[in-house]
């Protein structure tokens, strides 16, 4: 995807006229018009700036790729580099372990209430067991 195409398409995905486009850079409508028709091409400073109003790297909104942010501030975080040396070290079939524990993690996360177990013998709920703290798990099967 070129430039022209780019800057049409994060516009538009933003919901931002040419005219109020325009604005936040300084500039009347017309020079998004020419620059998503191919007609002009905008400086390096300007870049910069649609790159940040868009929250995009230039790459990415130069088309050079499709990744809209390959460098983040969390990747730069001691629990991240913790988190890529185990991942490292783990078996495929640990990667799929961890896989499944972390989508169960969201979506505990993203409930409000307790997880409930169908029964202490399903396999699910002992994977789901382990990673519970016990005074939880404890009262549950209390109350069965």
């Amino acid at each position: 995807m070129e430039f022209k195409d780019r800057l049409r398409s994060l516009r538009k995905e933003k919901k931002y006229t040419q005219v109020k486009l325009g604005e936040m850079l300084n500039y009347g409508y017309t020079a998004i018009a020419n620059y998503e028709s191919g007609r002009n091409q905008p400086s390096i400073p300007d870049l910069i700036k649609i790159a940040k109003i868009f929250n995009v790297s230039m790459d990415y909104l130069l088309g050079i790729n499709d990744i809209r942010l390959p460098y983040t501030d969390e990747n730069d975080s001691p629990e991240f580099h913790e988190f890529k040396k185990l991942y490292s070290s783990l078996s495929p079939q640990g990667v799929e372990e961890l896989l499944l524990f972390m989508r169960w993690l969201i979506s505990k996360e993203k409930a409000s209430t307790a997880v409930t177990y169908q029964s202490p013998d399903d396999e699910e709920s002992n994977v789901l067991r382990v990673a519970e703290p016990d005074n939880l798990y404890s009262s549950k099967k209390r109350k069965s």
